[in-house]
């Protein structure tokens, strides 16, 4: 059977033995150095970018002691995507290598599994919290447990029949591969797709117990990032699993074997993805408290949250509480007029202090010389103007003093101190009464 070469670059003449280059067209074609390796190097500096703050968020959550394995799995993908690219990008200068084809073909087609997995990761625990009576139940663990060995299974099934399609010209060989490749895309795809209708139908139906929220944040914020999600990824795999189905000849390929509908269709999508999660913050919304087997777990774990959130308000709100009550202390702090005997008003930036003892009223002055900072030294001038005209060039503590003993006879007479009795209040009205 005669060897077919793809449009493209002019390539070296092939050998006889495998690998054989591929004989339909394939997803991206085949890599040039003036369009796939720019475009390639700007995917690399994003998923390193997406690599780099999953990181940070898993290593700073770890030093917290918040377990939270999700981020290293999106690291996990990122560096998988970074290795894929750069495959890509030795490929495109050396596009008769095929042994470089196989190798990014694999790692192009491996690595958005994890994100599959990860989103029926937080389908169950979704599903779990809006129905416990019915995430919890036995079946639906172990229908999320044969979806995870199926995505395995799926994985396994397509490189080993991208790889042996490289290694065969037989045409029954290429059609068992065919099929198999066919069935791969087209579970993938179905499980992508999965987390919508279990979410949409979890959110509409009426539970028969309380939902049990979890991590922060709420229920409806992450069902909605959630299906966001879930959709990028449907569109992604049902359009490689459409082009599965749709072939081509090498020398004709379609529309959709064209660059720009696989990098968008694959790279750019799955950065969305990523950074959605990573902005949103998922270690934080997704968080379950550790060994959650049951119904009635997430609570506990949901308690801690509302506990530290609540400490934190509480300590937010004293503190704005004390901003707030020292403000009015100092507009409270009573700008008690004195007449000089001038006639002018003299005012004592003196903080009212209640009814206090004699010995305890005059000992103030101590407290009061000491408060005030550059307020008082701003009024050390008018001070010293009052003091000078009341007392002639006394002292300045003197006069301090005479204003202390002033205004404390002033609150003895102006408030009692005891409450009178009726008897007592009887008599002074008698006697406003006479005067009138």
């Amino acid at each position: 059977m005669a060897t077919v070469v793809p449009v493209g670059d002019p390539l070296p003449p092939y050998g006889y033995g495998p690998p054989y280059p591929p004989q339909v067209a394939v997803l991206g074609l085949i890599p040039t150095v003036r369009v796939d390796v720019p475009l390639c190097i700007v995917l690399i500096v994003f998923f390193v970018a997406g690599a780099a703050v999953n990181l940070a968020i898993f290593v700073r959550n770890k030093a917290c002691d918040h377990k939270f394995l999700p981020s290293s799995i999106l690291v996990g993908f990122c560096v998988t995507r970074i290795i894929a690219l750069s495959l890509r990008i030795a490929w495109a200068t050396q596009p008769w290598n095929i042994s470089l084809n196989i190798a990014a073909s694999i790692f192009a087609a491996a690595g958005v599994v994890l994100l599959f997995a990860l989103n029926l990761l937080f389908t169950h625990r979704l599903l779990c919290g809006l129905h416990p009576n019915i995430g919890w139940l036995p079946v639906v663990g172990n229908f999320f447990l044969f979806c995870y060995f199926l995505i395995i299974v799926c994985l396994i099934c397509a490189v080993t029949a991208l790889t042996v399609s490289f290694y065969t010209l037989v045409p029954e060989h290429l059609h068992d591969c065919r099929i198999v490749q066919l069935f791969t895309s087209t579970t993938l795809a179905l499980i992508a797709f999965l987390p919508i209708p279990i979410l949409l139908c979890a959110a509409f139906y009426p539970g028969l117990r309380r939902p049990e929220p979890f991590g922060y944040g709420s229920l409806t914020t992450k069902i909605i990032l959630v299906l966001a999600t879930a959709t990028l990824l449907t569109i992604g795999a049902a359009y490689r699993c459409a082009v599965n189905y749709a072939v081509r000849p090498v020398w004709f390929p379609g529309w959709w074997h064209h660059k720009a509908c696989y990098y968008v269709f694959n790279y750019d999508l799955e950065l969305v993805v990523v950074f959605a999660y990573a902005l949103m913050r998922f270690d934080l919304r997704f968080h379950v408290p550790d060994g959650a087997r049951k119904a009635g777990d997430y609570l506990k774990g949901q308690h801690a949250y509302k506990r530290v959130s609540s400490l934190a308000f509480r300590a937010s709100l004293d503190e704005r509480i004390t901003v707030r009550i020292d403000g009015r202390r100092r507009r409270a702090s009573s700008r008690t007029e004195y007449f000089t005997p001038s006639g002018n008003l003299a005012r004592s930036n003196r903080i009212r202090t209640g009814h206090l003892p004699r010995a305890d009223y005059l000992s103030q002055g101590s407290y009061l010389s000491g408060s005030g900072g550059g307020s008082r030294s701003s009024r050390s001038s008018r001070s010293e103007e009052i003091s000078n005209e009341i007392n002639g060039g006394r002292d300045v503590r003197e006069t301090r003093h005479v204003f202390r003993e002033r205004v404390y006879e002033k609150k003895l007479r102006g408030r009692p101190t005891r409450r009178r009795s009726s008897r007592e209040r009887k008599r002074s009205h008698e006697r406003r009464r006479r005067r009138r």
